[in-house]
């Protein structure tokens, strides 16, 4: 078993051995590409047999098998594995090799740092200033041939929770070492290994004759003298360590200056810490890698660099930190350890400060999420309220979480006000006055308020007149006109005046009552019959009743209605739906008498737009078809369009996908392009691909971010 890449004519074999490989940049992963676009330790494969499973180890990139993004997944041959730009081919026909196994452990195949016929980038040597090449960070180098360095041979253990349920490690017996940093005598299995336990590598070794003969028997044979094995060993210890220093450890190197001590480097790595506290991560980085230079094998420190570099170059802000990369590091602290106490405590604090954080702007987000949902339900806005409320005001989310209940506050308010408005405009003094005064729970501008409690005192006061001309109009109606004058009295300037005014002339001329009531009957049958404009101001003339109270408005409100259903009708003809829709219902509340003709109109015409919505979700969703492949910006418009008329249109939805899949390949081209260097065939895939995406989305910010990138390598 293996994984194969490809490049430039040659391929590069990577062997699965029994048991666990790591995938990553880190140089004691098994297969190591250095690349800035992997993790350290990117992914892992376990193979138990002939199964072989990868498991992504919270990678910042991401872990693909055949384009699908994967946490875990069984591997079959021909399988693709996409790891931060690279693809690399899963064989299981190849020979995969035994390690510690049989006569003798197999040996990984090398690949060379610099593969024949293929010549490396020019670029700065190891260690020297100077800037980096171009999308050295961000895009993988142009194969996977161009390995800067060969793939480590130093092993990783396995993740015992990466292990099947089914395996259990081997049985095994250290008998022997001269100490914590000498070498090990290790029995597993009827085997004799030896193990350094500063890496944790084996050799497998066999003794000559009988010993030999021992090994080579079938494991089920096998039935080890322990004695035997103890005083054979014991024999052969001291000849076997010294050739284990020699071998592990190859030849010992001259003394250099001595190391700096714990306490010393934890003073320098407490003043990085301060810093890091402080915000000063450039200065902190200084003082990590100073540490790390004077004391190498204590990895603390580069991994304490690294999380200011991370907290450093998200400024400040929460959101930008990238918290999978940043949690890795801080794991990776605690699993090599540290001398500085301050240091761990500070690992600790931010662990503990990410998952609360993390926690709060989940909240957030689920916050938003709920109101997205919400609509206009006010119960459900309030839900959300609550649940903002809970985020607690010493996290980064606390300012968006008020900001937000202060944005939900205002939408509240502003629909009680509009509802108010329109309760006001017909008259609905009571229904008005109680909205005026919901949506002051919601207002928080003095000035607002001192308006509000007007247009309430302005609604009771306008509801009293009402009742005031009722008792009137009453009194007429009974002869009883002193009763009528009085009450007319009380009605103040304003509004009702008009009204008053009429009907104190009204008073003045009962002996026409009769007449007069003919000719306002005669009109408001007109009206109502759905007359032309001009028959009703013509009977309002003839009529004598020109300006006075609801025949006034007649006319003008009849042409409101005519204009607005022909508004409506030229919208539907020329398929603008929501156009029409909402012409015809505003049609239907210039006159909201349901008995008037006016109204009856635009309601029906309404009723028949909204029984179309599915043959206009239809119409939209063929149109979105006609231009997807021209003009995909348009035909999202049209397919988001049709959805919204028709939820479950089953059309609209493909073409939503097809774009979202259109925009996905468009971006794998791009990014091939930008891996080649062919700039402009990339920003041109890019371009595509954006145009296909849904605006705002993950994908749309992806795909913007690397348009910007090979923007800037056009300088554009």
């Amino acid at each position: 078993m293996r994984l194969v890449a490809t490049s430039g004519g040659q391929t590069l074999s990577f062997p699965l051995r029994q048991g666990s490989t790591l995938i990553g940049r880190h140089s004691a992963c098994h297969i190591c590409i250095p690349s800035k676009t992997l993790s350290r330790r990117h992914c892992q494969c376990y193979v138990d047999g002939t199964s072989v499973t990868l498991r992504d180890l919270g990678s910042s990139h991401g872990t693909f098998v055949n384009g699908k993004r994967v946490e875990r997944a069984e591997l079959r041959h021909g399988d693709v594995v996409e790891l931060g730009g690279f693809e690399l081919r899963f064989d299981s026909e190849g020979a995969a090799p035994t390690y510690g196994r049989g006569a003798g452990a197999a040996e990984d195949i090398v690949v060379p740092a610099t593969p024949t016929g293929v010549e490396m980038p020019a670029g700065p040597p190891p260690g020297a200033q100077g800037p980096a090449r171009p999308f050295e960070q961000d895009l993988p180098p142009p194969a996977p041939t161009d390995f800067p360095e060969s793939p480590s041979g130093d092993e990783t253990p396995a993740d015992q929770s990466f292990m099947p349920v089914a395996y259990t490690p081997q049985r095994e017996t250290v008998l022997g070492g001269g100490g914590a940093n000498q070498p090990q005598l290790v029995v597993r299995d009827g085997r004799w290994f030896l193990r350094d336990p500063l890496t944790g590598r084996e050799v497998e070794i066999a003794p000559t004759g009988a010993g030999a003969a021992a090994v080579a028997r079938p494991a089920e044979a096998r039935r080890p003298n322990v004695r035997l094995l103890v005083t054979v060993i014991a024999i052969a210890a001291i000849l076997v360590i010294a050739f284990a220093v020699s071998f592990l450890r190859g030849p010992k190197k001259p003394d250099g200056p001595p190391q700096l001590s714990d306490a010393a480097w934890a003073q320098i790595v407490d003043l990085g810490v301060d810093d890091l506290k402080n915000g000063d991560y450039a200065k902190a980085i200084a003082r990590f890698n100073d540490a790390y230079a004077k004391r190498p094998k204590l990895e603390a420190a580069s991994l304490l660099a690294d999380y200011a570099l991370l907290r450093q170059t998200a400024k400040g802000h929460f959101t930008k930190l990238n918290k999978a990369e940043a949690r890795g590091v801080l794991d990776s602290i605690e699993k090599h350890g540290c001398p500085s106490a301050k240091a761990r405590a500070y690992v600790s604090d931010q662990r503990a400060w990410i998952d609360k954080e993390s926690l709060w702007w989940n909240e957030l987000e689920k916050a938003k999420g709920l109101l997205a949902a919400a609509g206009e339900s006010e119960d459900a806005r309030r839900e959300v309220i609550a649940v903002l409320q809970q985020i607690p005001p010493d996290t980064s989310a606390a300012g968006p979480a008020k900001d937000m209940i202060a944005g939900i506050h205002k939408d509240i308010a502003d629909s009680r006000l509009r509802r108010a408005r329109r309760d006001k405009d017909q008259a609905q003094w009571a229904k008005a006055a109680t909205e005026y005064q919901a949506a002051l729970a919601y207002v928080a501008d003095d000035a607002l308020k001192a308006a509000i409690n007007k247009e309430i005192e302005d609604c009771r006061r306008y509801a009293l007149e009402d009742g005031y001309i009722s008792q009137a109009q009453a009194a007429i109606a009974s002869q009883n006109l002193d009763e009528a004058e009085r009450v007319l009295a009380l009605v103040k300037p304003g509004r009702n005046d008009e009204r008053a005014k009429q009907l104190l002339a009204s008073i003045k001329n009962m002996r026409a009552a009769d007449d007069l009531k003919r000719r306002s009957e005669e009109v408001r049958s007109l009206y109502e019959s759905g007359a032309p404009p001009e028959a009703i101001e013509e009977a309002i003339k003839r009529n004598k009743l020109e300006g006075k109270g609801e025949f006034a408005q007649m006319p003008e409100r009849a042409r409101r209605v005519l204009a607005l259903l022909a508004e409506g009708k030229k919208a539907d003809d020329e398929e603008r739906w929501r156009e029409a829709e909402d012409k015809y219902a505003e049609a239907a509340g210039v006159e909201p008498d349901e008995k008037n003709d006016y109204h009856r109109r635009a309601q029906r015409l309404l009723d028949a737009i909204k029984g179309r919505y599915g043959d206009i979700a239809a119409r939209l969703a063929s149109k979105g078809y006609a231009i997807i492949n021209k003009d995909p910006v348009q035909a999202r418009k049209h397919f988001d369009e049709a959805l919204k008329y028709e939820a479950e249109n089953k059309r609209a939805k493909d073409g939503l996908d097809h774009l979202e899949r259109q925009a996905k390949h468009y971006r794998n081209q791009g990014f091939i392009h930008a891996s080649a260097k062919r700039w402009r065939h990339a920003k041109e895939a890019y371009e595509k691909a954006l145009a296909c995406a849904a605006p705002g989305s993950p994908l749309y910010q992806s795909i913007m971010q690397d348009l910007q990138r090979v923007n800037q390598e056009l300088g554009e």
